[in-house]
């Protein structure tokens, strides 16, 4: 079975059990910024949430899915299907550490990923394994992602990503190992006067440029109510 739902004008289905996108998928997807005829690459696509949003956003973009649990890419697969994005999105089920850019086609001008969060070893791993895959740093960590995507990028390119605020060290310094430059940044914040608990960043490779910090985005202004600027991220 499969747990359906429309938002932001899309169409998804998800596992009901197992692992199901958060907000943190959205989030970023929102704040990616294509041009049009840009090759992309979404690095742990799970059931393709990103690769639709962004598909979304501009005209001939040819996008690819990397997702390393059959399930997970089935489910992308059909995303697509559903959504009527076959003509722009591929998705692939391998591992990324084996991708090459001749199996996308070609290096990339962004690459986009919610990777795992949590390092390997810390906390209590989800006994559902797919859950376990996607949340703790097992088949990917931040440092591999680094790699891999300083591989599969043109140079120039840029890299999106969003991960706990509280492993802004490690997320920056697995960029710099790989020669990327943060040049944009943004915390998110579930309320005012909380910390963050996310980071967006976006990088180029090879690119010394300055780095723009966004204000903080708040995804709730009161109580449960939604922020008016969360809201206005997921209108067409």
């Amino acid at each position: 079975m499969d747990n359906s739902l429309h938002t932001c004008n899309i169409r998804l289905s998800q596992p009901e059990n197992g692992y199901r996108s958060s907000m943190d998928a959205f989030l970023l997807a929102a704040h990616v910024q294509p041009e049009a005829k840009e090759k992309i690459i979404d690095i742990g696509c799970g059931c393709a949430v990103i690769s639709i949003m962004v598909a979304k956003k501009s005209d001939n973009l040819e996008i690819t899915g990397i997702e390393i649990q059959k399930t997970l890419a089935d489910y992308a697969r059909k995303n697509v299907r559903n959504n009527g994005l076959e003509h722009c999105i591929n998705i692939i089920h391998k591992d990324i550490n084996k991708i090459h850019a001749s199996d996308t086609g070609g290096k990339a001008d962004i690459i986009v990923s919610n990777p795992p969060y949590k390092k390997k070893g810390s906390g209590r791993i989800n006994p559902d394994h797919g859950k376990a895959v996607a949340r703790h740093e097992i088949s990917l960590d931040i440092n591999q992602l680094a790699q891999c995507s300083a591989r599969l990028l043109k140079t120039r390119g840029r890299i999106y990503v969003i991960f706990p605020a509280e492993r802004i060290c490690d997320l920056f310094n697995a960029m710099t190992a790989c020669k990327f430059s943060i040049t944009g940044i943004r915390f998110v914040h579930i309320r005012k006067h909380e910390p963050a608990k996310r980071v967006i960043i976006c990088a180029e490779k090879n690119n010394a440029g300055q780095c723009i910090v966004m204000p903080p985005l708040f995804v709730f202004e009161q109580k449960n109510k939604y922020s008016d600027e969360y809201v206005s991220l997921f209108k067409p």
